[in-house]
């Protein structure tokens, strides 16, 4: 994967009793599930709660079972505020499992969850790797978690700061910002069309996900975004008017900044 000064790498690593569990999950041996998960005496990020709880959905579910129905209902509020962005090795895999298709709807709150945690550095490179992945639906919430991590960075400049040497790296990478290119393609806003009638704290609102993150990258994502836009894509397009807003809220602020900088500095 790219590195962008970034090394685009998933992390926390799975420990042993996570695998076992897992391939556990995978057999449907929910039972077993629950026992490796009670019996982990390391468990730093809290999966044994996680995979306890899960197993219960697929015991109410696909069993029938009423002790774990009362235990799905009873703790899903608890398991849910739970969630980080350290929990998202296990987490992943499981929503990825064939016989939690069921439980989309779910699966998409725990990882939207997980991701809006990531408001600093420590897991980035979790968070980018995340959002390469083939599965939409971890790859879109993933765009949860670099919205953070932006939006923490783009504050450091709109509160007279300069980026570091490093984000201003992993933040300008070409890999990067042709994924979000990508994913700002495909999951077009309807909105998109009536974006340039909007006014810019409208459309702030509005556009979400790939193009959202794209103008909290700013200028240096508008060289694709406008080759993008040259080749008939709308949601381009928009993304470039949600730039050129962020771009002048910033100057409006500061008069002689730059995107990483509100002093221009180096």
């Amino acid at each position: 994967m790219p590195l962008g000064a970034v090394e685009w790498k998933e992390s926390p690593a799975l420990l042993d009793w996570e695998k076992q569990a897992l391939a556990a999950f995978d057999l449907a041996n929910y039972d077993r599930v629950i026992e490796i998960s009670q019996a982990a005496d390391d468990d730093p990020n809290q999966n044994a709660r996680l995979l306890i709880y899960f197993a219960h959905a697929q015991k109410y579910y696909m069993e029938r079972n009423n002790n774990s129905a009362a235990y799905y209902k009873q703790h899903y509020n608890a398991t849910l505020n739970r969630l980080r962005v350290c929990n998202l090795p296990v987490l992943t895999r499981l929503v990825s499992m064939p016989d939690l298709d069921w439980h989309k709807k779910v699966n998409k709150q725990f990882l939207d969850k997980a991701f809006e945690n990531a408001g600093d550095n420590q897991y980035l490179g979790s968070v980018l790797y995340y959002l390469a992945q083939l599965d939409s639906t971890v790859s879109n919430s993933a765009l949860k978690g670099l919205g953070a991590i932006l939006s923490s960075k783009r504050a450091i400049v709109l509160n007279g700061g300069t980026l570091s040497q490093t984000d201003q790296k992993w933040m300008s990478d070409s890999e990067l910002i042709k994924l979000l290119v990508k994913k700002t393609g495909e999951n077009a806003n309807p909105a998109t069309g009536f974006l340039s009638k909007m006014p810019a704290f409208a459309r702030k609102k509005v556009m979400g996900g790939a193009p959202a993150c794209l103008a909290l990258v700013e200028e240096p994502a508008l060289p694709m975004l406008k080759e993008a836009a040259g080749m008939g894509n709308p949601a381009a397009a928009a993304a470039i008017q949600l730039i050129q807003d962020a771009r002048g809220e910033r100057l409006a602020k500061y008069p002689n900044s730059t995107w990483y900088s509100a002093t221009g500095g180096k």
